[in-house]
């Protein structure tokens, strides 16, 4: 069934819902039919049969067949402290299986302390009254109230939206927001269809209608999280090599065994006594002390990376995170913080402003180039007009509303910039089609419009702009120009530009242009100096993200990492895996536009090619590939439930480095 082709009436019919939405009896019944809203995304945990299995590893086999033999040794030949030795090799067996046992024991309930889970309350209409649900009753057919700030509980088709815009980065690792929009579409890929909105992705503009068709594993969330599940992973480099090591001393073991057996039987010394010295020697040639010592190590290892705020959930990815030769990075929450900062400004009178601090907390301050002394109030007007323009708020570490908003709000508070006896009276919301927001405000009995949107659409509605000495002067077909050429400019490094306004009165007419506001998803602070030192290791860094390529491309500038070549994921999908492969083998390359498989598919090409590869994620569309990995690395504060427990470490603080 696709949904999203429907029309308003036969979305209802197909749903079998209405305008009201569900009675209460209808959704018990649709409950037990298609079970709770929730993923299952791991299985319950059974310790006990997870210590056993500490017994079963290939190794400890080796130590206690050691054991069983020295046992029998001792049978045949008492006092000889073969009984001895049999319990300080299973006591050893047994050491380590406890130790390692519970390292990972605790991990687990440290990454219960960091589970977050889809949102507990869910905004519906039943039987004609709106009202608040726990997440996991929502059914298919449930009609949706979905407001600016909510998280999206299931999959739904909308039928009424206004001015709606939805953050996907979890899903897709698409930055910017989306607009949503009601009405029929044909298009084979859901997550291209705007008019359908998804389990895990949030509203940061507008409000909108919709039903729900799918719920827990039917979402496109809860198919990702499959995925993931599905997905085998490979033996550790440290894993194959005890196996190998191990296979290497058993057969010696057993060879000299043979060869002492054989001879003390020609030399006369019995079957028996033979027998024994043959197993004496088997004995002495098994390492029981590596077993314990491999732990040891690992542990503290893990110990020490969790001081630093990297929890390792399995104790053989400490050695290979040392082994990595390849990191497959995404952008999104990863590379960068997954929050938009106001970066630059250019004002209309010339100046070049940059604001320090990165994110939205983070404090800063702005730097003026080429000013003079009415440049810094100058500056103060455009952030207040911004500001004043915005839905957004910021306070007490709480953050509401869509993120370009957010950044103009924080780039504000960040230069002490407070806006002072502005009342809002009236509001022109932000569309598609208009592609500009503009408030009314009063002050001291008089109307003031202000006004933001793309450059294009608000610069033609200009009619002057204040100059270097602040007053205003009219704009000319140079000064268009000169204001397109800058904000090209900024389009060019991969910024995102709104054009400033405002104007005496209440009309979206005649403004007076104020400047230009350059946005980004900024890299984290760190990232620069951990990119140079895993190059100077020898280490491949290779950007796999859902976002754009020109973003991608800016990021990879602005942490010092060379791409000579980008691969979009339609280019992906065309490719063979020699192609890839091909690919694959050169140095600096990036991956764009990518889907989950996808994602997974570059990990194992590089696999098969013997590398060993590193993958770091947030969000649910990475958590196949942290599964299909060596080692996953997902982040502790921004990343989804789906990426953590696919992952084999999460960095607790997000921090990159």
């Amino acid at each position: 069934m696709q949904v999203s082709a429907l029309s308003r009436e036969e979305i209802f019919s197909t749903l079998q819902t209405g305008e009201n939405g569900l009675d209460g009896g209808e959704v018990r019944r649709r409950l037990a039919d298609y079970g709770p809203n929730e993923l299952e995304t791991r299985r319950k945990k059974n310790y006990f049969r997870l210590y056993l299995t500490r017994y079963t590893q290939f190794f400890a086999v080796l130590l206690e067949v050691a054991a069983a033999l020295s046992f029998i040794a001792d049978y045949y030949d008492p006092g000889e402290g073969f009984a001895l030795l049999a319990y300080a090799i299973l006591g050893a067996v047994i050491v380590n299986a406890s130790f390692a046992f519970w390292q990972e024991y605790k991990a687990d309930r440290t990454v219960e302390a960091l589970r977050k889970l889809i949102p507990s309350l869910v905004k519906v209409r039943r039987e004609g009254e709106p009202g608040k649900v726990e997440a996991r009753e929502v059914v298919p057919g449930d009609i949706l109230l979905l407001e600016e700030g909510d998280r999206i509980a299931a999959d739904a088709v909308l039928i009424g939206d206004n001015s709606l815009y939805v953050s996907t980065a979890t899903l897709t690792g698409e930055s910017a927001p989306v607009r949503r929009t009601a009405g029929p579409v044909r298009e084979e890929d859901p997550l291209s269809c705007p008019n359908l909105v998804f389990a895990g992705t949030s509203v940061t503009q507008g409000n909108g209608v919709a039903v729900v068709y799918g719920t827990g594993k039917g979402t496109e969330f809860g198919k990702i999280a499959a995925l993931a599940t599905e997905t085998r992973k490979r033996l550790t480099p440290m894993q194959r090599e005890i196996i190998r090591i191990t296979r290497l001393l058993t057969i010696a073991a057993l060879i000299v065994g043979a060869v002492f057996f054989v001879l003390g039987f020609v030399f006369g010394k019995g079957l028996l006594i033979a027998a024994i010295f043959a197993l004496s020697l088997i004995v002495a040639n098994v390492p029981e002390g590596m077993l314990p010592t491999i732990t040891l190590s690992l542990s503290l290892a893990s110990q020490n990376m969790a001081r630093r705020n990297a929890l390792i959930k399995n104790l053989d990815s400490v050695q290979t995170l040392g082994s990595a030769t390849v990191i497959l990075t995404d952008k999104t929450g990863t590379i960068t913080r997954n929050e938009m900062t106001l970066r630059e400004i250019f004002l209309s009178s010339g100046e070049l402003v940059s604001i320090s601090g990165e994110g939205y907390f983070a404090p800063g301050e702005a730097t003026i180039a080429n000013g003079n002394d009415e440049s810094a109030q100058r500056l103060a007007f455009f952030l207040s007009a911004g500001t004043l323009n915005c839905r957004a708020t910021i306070h007490n570490q709480t953050l509401f509303g869509d993120p370009t908003e957010l950044a103009l709000v924080a780039a504000a508070q960040k230069t002490g910039i407070i806006p002072d006896g502005f009342t809002r009276t009236a509001e022109y919301p932000f569309s598609s089609d208009r592609e500009m927001m503009s408030t009314v405000c009063q002050k001291d009995g008089a109307a003031f419009l202000f006004s933001k949107g793309a450059p294009e659409v608000i610069l033609p509605l200009c009619k002057s702009y204040l100059d270097e000495t602040g007053e205003f002067r009219p704009i000319t077909p140079e000064d268009r120009e000169r204001f397109f050429g800058k904000a090209g400019q900024f389009e060019e490094g991969a910024y995102r530009v709104l054009a400033i306004a405002y104007r005496q009165g209440d009309k979206e007419r005649d403004l007076v242009f104020l400047g230009l506001a350059a946005l980004m998803d900024l890299p984290r602070p760190e990232v620069y100096d951990a990119i140079q030192q895993c190059m100077k290791a020898g280490i491949r860094v290779i950007i796999c993200t859902g976002d754009n390529p020109l973003t991608a491309r800016a990021i990879a500038a602005k942490i010092g990492l060379p791409v000579e070549k980008s691969y979009s994921g339609d280019e992906i999908a065309a490719m063979s895996d020699s192609e890839l492969a091909e690919a694959l083998a050169d140095s600096h390359i990036l991956f764009a536009r990518v889907q989950s498989r996808q994602k997974m598919r570059i990990a194992g090409l590089l696999q098969d090619s013997g590398e060993v590869v590193a993958m770091t994620g947030d969000g649910v569309n990475d958590a196949p590939a942290l599964k299909k990995a060596d080692i996953g690395i997902a982040m502790g504060i921004r990343g989804t439930e789906v990426a953590k427990e696919a992952a084999d470490m999460i960095l607790i603080d997000d921090n990159f480095a």
